[in-house]
């Protein structure tokens, strides 16, 4: 039960994140002189925060599923995201309010914040060795200390592996 919550609080903070860029962008966007292209971020941004949305619910889902199952529910969602992705672009082409290319820049801010999101982690690991259970510098020092154990295995040198 605490690990769904510890999810659905996850959901809510990257939606929440999704829609802190895409007011970024919108506004960047605004005040850059590109008045015409804000719609079509607009619609993008929702349409991102849209599919991450049904990708979670996904997930949500298929937890309780056989392994199975699971996997052809998440299958179908991905076909379900392709469609919905697909209609967004094909709405934003043929409606002219929207444009095209403005949209597709908004689509990406899922993808925007998951970059982020990960070097945030990566550099929360590097200050914090409890969440991570390793430094920077041992990060590096286990890297090479798995090279040496793997060429005493089999003989061969790191930079041939």
């Amino acid at each position: 039960m605490k690990d769904m919550q510890e999810y659905r609080m996850e959901i809510r903070k990257t939606l929440l994140q999704i829609a802190v860029w895409g007011m970024l962008l919108v506004v960047n966007t605004y005040f850059a002189g590109f008045k015409e292209c804000v719609l079509g971020i607009i619609l993008g941004v929702i349409a991102s925060m849209v599919y991450f949305a049904l990708l979670s619910y996904r997930i949500h889902k298929s937890a309780d599923m056989p392994v199975e199952k699971a996997i052809l529910y998440m299958r179908i969602g991905w076909l379900n995201r392709l469609v919905f992705i697909g209609l967004v672009l094909f709405i934003s082409a043929k409606v002219p309010e929207f444009d095209f290319w403005a949209t597709v820049v908004g689509l990406f801010s899922l993808h925007v914040v998951m970059f982020f999101k990960a070097v945030a982690l990566i550099l929360k690991g590097f200050k914090n060795p409890a969440t991570t259970g390793t430094t920077g510098s041992s990060l590096q020092g286990s890297w090479h200390k798995n090279l040496e154990e793997r060429r005493r295995e089999d003989g061969t040198r790191w930079w041939r592996t």
